[in-house]
């Protein structure tokens, strides 16, 4: 198996390659990953294509709601990057992250809406980014061989978005104020260009 990230060329000299991971890479990634609550942290920031600093901030409220995980989460103006809220649709993996969070990782207690969703013990305060970041540094490093970091996770998640759906879409997802800085995902790579000629064949 390839475990070298693609490299997403965006055509622009202003514009460095983005770097992103393929669809086999982030499973095998996800699914190597031995403990539960670093699993469910890189399966969000994966399958949601979240800002770190947002991650961060997200209380257990914003992931679980009468007794069960939310199908969308909602991104609260007051941690979204300029106060702009979005709604972000889940997949079944990042619903499934988040029932283990709650069944393994939450404290089971009558104030468990005021933590932090992705604290660790005692989950009164955040996570911290540099704590984060040393998280997908090291499962990166350790079963991709590759220098992984979390804009790398929001980049896939928006390299895998734009090819089953329009830029406007991937613009409102990932929480951008202008479609310019999407645009960026909007030029194909490699192996988008080869996945297009195979599928002449089907």
């Amino acid at each position: 198996m390839n475990t070298h990230p693609r490299q997403h060329h965006t055509g622009s000299p202003d514009h460095k390659p983005l770097r992103t991971l393929s669809d086999q890479q982030l499973q095998t990634l996800i699914d190597s990953i031995p403990i539960r609550w670093h699993k469910a942290l890189i399966t969000l920031m994966a399958d949601t294509g979240l800002r770190v600093a947002e991650l961060q901030q997200l209380a257990t409220q914003d992931l679980w709601f009468q007794d069960q995980p939310v199908r969308t989460l909602e991104v609260p103006a007051a941690i979204a990057k300029n106060h702009c809220p979005r709604s972000i649709s889940l997949t079944t993996r990042a619903i499934d992250a988040i029932t283990t969070l709650h069944n393994d990782i939450w404290p089971h207690t009558s104030n468990v809406d005021s933590h932090y969703a992705l604290a660790p013990y005692p989950y009164q305060r955040p996570i911290s980014i540099r704590t984060i970041q040393r998280i997908v540094h090291t499962y990166g490093h350790r079963y991709l061989q590759t220098h992984l970091t979390p804009h790398m996770l929001r980049h896939t998640f928006a390299t895998r978005l734009m090819r089953k759906t329009n830029a406007r879409i991937v613009q409102q997802l990932l929480g951008h104020k202008s479609l310019t800085s999407t645009q960026i995902y909007t030029h194909p790579n490699s192996t988008d260009i080869e996945e297009a000629i195979k599928s002449l064949n089907q």
